[in-house]
Formats: C-alpha cells, structure tokens, sequence
C-alpha cells in the first residue's frame, strides 16, 4: 500500500534529481565557452554509460540488468534522447541559464497531454490550478527576459527538446517496470554516443579536454538515477512527477545570480512566488497514485 512516508521519499527523490538537473544546465551553460555541442554530448553520452555500467558491478557484481530486455523500448528512448539531447544544447547556447529554466515549465503542460492521451492518466483536478500558477509566473519570468523574435530560433529549440524530452519519460512511464531502470538508464544515450561520435573530431576532443567536462555526465547521471526510478515506481502518475520541475527553476535562478550576475526584476520575484505556490500544492494536493487505464 502506498503510504505517507513513501511519497515523502518519492518526492524527495525527484526534488533531488531536478536539482541535480538544473546544476548540470549551469555547468553545460559554462562548457558551451570552450566546447561545441556535440564533443558535450559525446563525451557525457559515453562518461553516463560507464558510470552505469561501473555501478552495476560494484553494486550487483555483474551487468546482467543493463542486458537489453526490449529494443523497441530502449531504441525509442534512445533517439528521444539524441532530440531532446540536441535541442537542450541548442536552445542553452543562446538563452541565460534563468530564462532556459523558466521555458522549462511548459513541461508538465506537455507531459500532461501526452500522459492523457498515451498513458490515459486521469490526474487529481488540483493539478490544473498548479500548473496554471506555475505557468502564469514561468510567464512573468520570461516576458522580462524576452528580447523579441530575434531569439525565436533558441525558443523553438527549447520546444522542441520539451517534446522529445516529454516523449522518453512518457516512454519510461509506459514500460513501466518491464525493463530494468538500470537498462534504461544505459542505453538512453546509445544513439547520442553514436551520432555525435560520427561527427565529433575525437583527436582534437581529447586534446582539449579537461576534468570540468566530465562533471556534466556525473550530474546527469545521478540525476537520471533518481527520476528513472520515480517514474517507475507503479504508484505515481508521469503528470504529477513531472509537474515537481518548477522547483529546477528556482535553482537556475541561483546558479544565473552566482556565475553570471543575473538579477531578478520585480516581475521575476511574483513569477517565483507563484511557481513555489505551485509546488505546494503539487507536493500537498495532487494525488500521487493517479489511476491509469490499460493501454493495448
């Protein structure tokens, strides 16, 4: 039976994992000064697998549940993964840290129709003010921040990357605990090591590459360790899961204000104010155990 202290641990487990999130965005943000998108993405697709594989030796003493159990699943994550991968980057090259995470609430909006119409959720009705709070001051935030269409080339790629990122975690959802987490997590960048691989110039790579790129493969690892696993876990719903992201907002804030200086408006405070509101009610109201239909 689902209890109160499990959804505690639940939901700490994913506020966790989208701190460690919204540290990756500010420490990819600072590797985009020295390094292209693809050599990032190459060297954290390959650094995520072998951490993966490093833990489950240590941890199992074997690699039998990162065996490939269902290619259509894994292979669809994985080119999720390379669009989602690939836009992220493109969109964070041209936006501040801050607007990137405030253009990151439109995720649950996203989440929440793809869950409805693929994983047939019906989520608690408390979800909709929640996001709509959370919406509203996403909004406030990036009207301030808006330089006019000039920076709609970055935007688009933000959409875009929010739609493939919606898509694997719909993937995840769906499979549900069918597929091992640890063969989830190991082969979701396969696609993005291979692709970039083909285009990186791995000679001049390896002669810039310094310890700080790899920091973003550890981020994003443990990361992924803590959202696989809630996603998972039967008695939560994607929508609710993925609503939790508001909080990743607050932390780009931060990291914008430390490295690059980057001072709130008064506008931007009541756009906090209304996505900690959301977060309330998200973590207090919504229900985490949403009931699914089955899915043919």
């Amino acid at each position: 039976m689902f209890t109160i202290s499990n959804h505690g641990l639940i939901t700490g487990r994913t506020l966790l994992g989208y701190f460690l999130l919204a540290t990756n965005i500010a420490v990819e943000k600072w590797l985009l000064e020295s390094y292209n998108l693809y050599e990032i993405n190459f060297t954290t697709a390959a650094l995520f697998m072998i951490l993966t594989a490093m833990q489950e030796l240590l941890k199992r003493g074997s690699l039998q549940r990162i065996k490939p159990v269902s290619w259509k699943i894994l292979l669809l994550i994985s080119l999720f993964t390379l669009g989602a991968w690939h836009c992220f980057l493109s969109a964070l090259s041209g936006l501040s840290v801050f607007e990137f995470g405030a253009m990151s609430l439109l995720s649950p909006v996203v989440m929440a129709a793809l869950a409805m119409l693929i994983l047939r959720e019906r989520p608690s009705s408390w979800i909709w003010p929640a996001i709509g709070l959370g919406i509203a001051g996403g909004w406030l935030m990036v009207n301030v921040e808006w330089q006019g269409w000039s920076s709609g080339y970055y935007h688009a790629f933000m959409l875009g990357a929010l739609l493939f990122s919606s898509l694997r975690w719909i993937t995840v959802k769906y499979a549900g605990e069918s597929v091992p987490a640890s063969a989830m997590i190991f082969w979701e960048p396969i696609m993005v090591l291979l692709a970039m691989g083909y285009i990186v110039d791995l000679a001049g790579l390896w002669d810039k590459m310094t310890p700080m790129l790899f920091s973003a493969a550890v981020l994003l690892f443990l990361s992924r360790q803590c959202l696989v696993r809630s996603y998972q876990t039967p008695a939560t719903s994607a929508t609710s899961i993925s609503a939790l992201i508001y909080t990743k907002v607050g932390w780009t804030f931060l990291f914008g204000y430390w490295f690059w200086g980057i001072l709130p408006e008064p506008l931007e405070w009541l756009g906090v104010l209304l996505i900690i509101l959301s977060s309330c009610i998200i973590v207090f109201r919504v229900t985490p155990s949403a009931r699914l239909k089955s899915v043919d």
